[in-house]
């Protein structure tokens, strides 16, 4: 796991809204990856200037011909029976163009099981940080906490992210976040939720993001607590949420393994969290 340190990001007015997505578990290279679907998602993050994103893992499918699962037939046009040898690079190399219109929005990039057991298995190669450097994006590794510091400067300012301005220049409102890609085969939507709740009751953070088992959903918490007075009760509120996949469980002429097992479809697109700094108010895609 990573303390990976704050990032600041400039906030214009009092009435400012971001929107943090979560993109995850996109499985590139399957015939069954819903290419359009992730290219409108991230035009949608690279036209507004108050998005943000994170990825939160198994941004290709990386199933090679070594694994029980392989399938020719489910192996994305794109790629050739020669690219099975150097799948690693050359999937990594689609996802770098994939992401590099929005990478200057990106507050870090974890790795995702399909990732990770590629890694381990094959050639060995950091792919990951890899990307992450070719982005010039942190790398969250598999789980993350990070400091969103929102900063409203007296003067206008543009939305984004920034460098770590001095003391006294501007007011600020921190927010903090957790991810982890996720784990369990839970098929039920309860089985999810308490896979969630879980990572919410065990780690202190205001958002909580994850993804893995493809199924965009979420929750709210409420705890109490005092001011710093002592008193006057104060209500306090953490957002939880899952991400969609962007891998059909279905796919018209694509026998796919995860319809083998008898999956639920796929709940399709990224998961999002809006925050307003000023009055601390999350709302979520859930």
């Amino acid at each position: 796991m990573l303390a990976a340190g704050s990032v600041y990001i400039a906030q214009p007015s009092k009435e400012s809204e971001f929107k943090l997505w979560n993109l995850s578990d996109i499985h590139l290279a399957s015939a069954a990856c819903d290419e359009d679907h992730v290219r409108k998602d991230i035009e949608e993050i690279s036209n507004d200037p108050y998005a943000l994103w994170i990825g939160a893992g198994d941004y290709a499918e990386f199933i090679t011909h070594s694994d029980r699962r392989f399938d020719p037939e489910s192996v994305a046009p794109w790629v050739d029976l020669r690219d099975l040898n150097n799948l690693g690079r050359i999937t990594y190399e689609r996802l770098r163009d994939l992401f590099a219109p929005i990478a200057g929005k990106c507050l870090g990039l974890g790795i995702g099981n399909h990732g990770r057991t590629y890694s381990l298995n094959n050639d060995g190669a950091d792919r990951h940080g890899w990307l992450c450097t070719e982005l010039g994006c942190q790398n969250l590794t598999y789980s993350a906490m990070k400091h969103l510091v929102f900063c409203r400067f007296n003067k206008g300012v543009s939305p984004g992210i920034i460098d770590r301005p001095a003391a006294g220049t501007c007011s600020r409102h921190m927010f903090r976040l957790w991810m982890h890609h996720g784990a369990g085969g839970a098929q039920t939507k309860g089985g999810k939720m308490n896979r969630l709740k879980k990572f919410m009751d065990a780690f202190e953070a205001d958002i909580y993001m994850m993804g893995h088992v493809h199924d965009q959903t979420g929750t709210r918490e409420v705890v109490l607590s005092t001011d710093g007075s002592g008193s006057k009760l104060i209500q306090k509120e953490k957002i939880g949420v899952i991400s969609g996949g962007y891998l059909k469980t279905y796919t018209q002429g694509v026998t796919t393994y995860g319809e083998v097992a008898g999956y639920n479809p796929t709940t399709m697109g990224a998961a999002w969290v809006t925050i307003k700094p000023e009055t601390r108010e999350l709302a979520g895609r859930i």
